[in-house]
Formats: C-alpha cells, sequence, structure tokens
C-alpha cells in the first residue's frame, strides 16, 4: 500500500498533489471521480454571526479530492455512487 502525504489543504488533496502522487494514472482517477463530490476551498467559509465570509487561513486550493476517495482509487475499490 502506498503511503500519502499529509493533504495541502484542510478539505483534501490539491490537483498539484495528485499529479505529484498519481503520476501517469491521473487521467484513469479523472475518469473514476467523474461524478463524485469533490470540494472546493475559496480561503474562505461564511461566518453566520457576521453575515459574511472569513478567511479559513487555507487556500485558496480550488477543487480538492477528499482523502477517502483517494485512497479507494489507489486500493483499486470502485467510487461510491
Amino acid at each position: 500500500m502506498i503511503t500519502l502525504p499529509d493533504p495541502d489543504c484542510r478539505y483534501g488533496y490539491t490537483v498539484e498533489q495528485l499529479e505529484a502522487i498519481l503520476g501517469d494514472r491521473l487521467d484513469a482517477f479523472g475518469r473514476w471521480i467523474d461524478g463524485q463530490t469533490i470540494s472546493l476551498c475559496t480561503g474562505s467559509e461564511f461566518d453566520n454571526q457576521a453575515k459574511g465570509n472569513k478567511p479559513t487561513g487555507c487556500g485558496p486550493h480550488g477543487s480538492v479530492v477528499y482523502g477517502s476517495d483517494l485512497r479507494r482509487f489507489l486500493a483499486g475499490r470502485r467510487s461510491l455512487d
């Protein structure tokens, strides 16, 4: 089993990390993850009390993939519908 680095984003693995981890398997992962939920790191989150966004100190990273999905792919398991 592959040992994964810690994600660069609090929500999951960034595109740059996926490129480094997956290499030539990146296209296959793209097909596997198609239709699955991913996260979007904008560098902020909504603060209900302030009625506005506040910085999170993370990102913005753009689209990030949950670690559980990356581990499922690397283990050869199917994606969850």
